[in-house]
């Protein structure tokens, strides 16, 4: 099914797949955050025609280890919606795209005036100082929330890697805040990525930190180009990458953004679409 074939995509498909982008949450997981065995079996089919594949998610790298472990994964990860590039071997960095100190602490202050807790990503750490209600929504994705003092989060020191605000039973009002904040941030020449992951959860990062940036840096390293690649994802934060690459394809149970970026289209993450966009355009070599 091709979506956008006439839209004028930057950029044609080189009609070879060399590279597999996934998106984790509505993409290689279904709704109830397992991994079904088609989809291992699509990625090992993959990894054996020697074609590797890499994730592109919001989340932190160590929320997401174990599969790239199990899966025996070796290509460049992009975790925290870009903020970072990491190689499994030795989890070397090839990118690292930080929050400034100030963009920090006037995240937190709008956040905060807004009644919505401010979550910061750090390494392997994920801190508030106050535990939001809402945190199962990304403690059900293996990253789990520390309190620590509001001054130690506002620290100079600290290395801030994206950071989220959350609503579960406010979700509708998150969007409205969205909004608010990117009006905020232009009134305030303050340049920033907003998006969310999944709903109730608000990304946002340094402008340099985008899955399509960190794309291209892994495709760099990997010796093909973003016409070579096909990316997979449901999201919003997906929309970009899935634009921006050769082969964009949107999930059956996709956001309107990410269907309208992508170029064709699969089934749900009920029904294995992962699996069958790997088969289809990765190791059978259609061209949609």
């Amino acid at each position: 099914m091709s979506l956008s074939s006439s839209k004028g995509r930057a950029l044609a498909y080189s009609g070879h797949c060399r590279v597999i982008i996934s998106d984790i949450d509505g993409t290689f997981l279904n709704n109830q955050k397992q991994l079904q065995q088609p989809v291992i079996d699509a990625v090992r089919g993959a990894l054996s025609a020697g074609i590797p594949f890499l994730f592109a998610s919001g989340r932190m790298y160590s929320a997401i280890a174990g599969w790239i472990d199990d899966l025996g994964l070796s290509a460049p990860q992009v975790v925290n919606n870009g903020a970072e590039v990491i190689l499994p071997a030795g989890r070397r960095h090839l990118s690292h795209q930080r929050l400034s100190p100030d963009l920090v602490n006037w995240l937190m202050d709008q956040g905060l005036q807004a009644g919505f807790e401010p979550v910061l990503f750090s390494a392997d750490h994920v801190l508030c100082h106050t535990q939001p209600q809402a945190a199962w929504l990304i403690e059900r994705n293996n990253e789990w929330v520390n309190t620590r003092p509001e001054a130690e989060l506002r620290c100079p020191e600290l290395v801030v890697d994206k950071l989220i605000f959350l609503a579960d039973t406010r979700a509708d009002e998150l969007v409205v805040f969205r909004d608010h904040l990117a009006q905020e941030a232009k009134r305030a020449g303050i340049d920033i990525i907003a998006a969310f992951s999944e709903r109730g959860i608000l990304n946002v990062s340094n402008p340099q930190a985008s899955k399509i940036i960190a794309a291209k840096i892994a495709c760099d390293y990997l010796g093909c180009s973003l016409a070579d690649a096909m990316a997979i994802g449901d999201g919003d934060n997906d929309a970009e990458l899935l634009a921006g690459v050769g082969l964009g394809v949107a999930m059956g149970n996709a956001t309107d953004n990410a269907r309208n970026a992508a170029l064709t289209q699969v089934a749900d993450n009920e029904h294995d679409g992962l699996a069958e966009a790997i088969r289809r355009f990765a190791i059978a070599g259609e061209v949609p």
